[in-house]
């Protein structure tokens, strides 16, 4: 078993999600309290934000037997986290989920199966204080730059021999 920080990887022979179907939310973590006058009261649970993703796959016979497998022996039939590549706001990050409950299946033409699942991810990452004020100044054009610095910097760089 293929493990990171101890907890097991998304099968590589398996696709990532479908697109159609696929969203992501954030999970409620604020307390509300109603007062019997004036505005209700809000705090916060926590600082860490957990999502709630709903994913669907597409998989031939073999990769439904892998993924089952795979959900009932790594995941511990999807009680236990484990570490998958999924679409989030910072484009595609390799996250910890689990599962929120069994997934379903759905028969297709030609053996081929519709799965879909609930899960949910945590320790999401996010832009910083820093990235947001510029990001807010300058918009979209500013993140491509500053992705475009970023591979230079840390895959292009590396490779330059001097």
């Amino acid at each position: 078993m293929t493990t990171v920080n101890n907890l097991s990887l998304w099968p590589e022979t398996l696709p990532p999600p479908l697109v159609e179907g696929y969203s992501l939310s954030p999970r409620p973590s604020l307390l509300r309290t109603e007062m019997e006058t004036g505005a209700a009261r809000h705090r916060l649970r926590s600082l860490s934000v957990n999502y709630q993703v709903t994913a669907e796959w597409r998989f031939t016979q073999d990769g439904l037997t892998i993924f089952d497998a795979w959900w009932a022996q790594n995941t511990r039939m999807g009680e236990q986290w484990f570490v998958m590549p999924l679409a989030v706001p910072l484009d595609i990050q390799a996250v910890e989920a689990r599962f929120l409950g069994p997934w379903q299946a759905e028969l297709l033409p030609a053996k081929r199966w519709r799965v879909s699942a609930r899960m949910e991810i945590r320790d999401l990452q996010r832009l910083t204080a820093e990235e947001l004020a510029v990001a807010s100044v300058y918009g979209d054009s500013a993140m491509q730059l500053a992705d475009r610095l970023h591979k230079w910097l840390h895959e292009q760089m590396p490779e330059l021999k001097f």
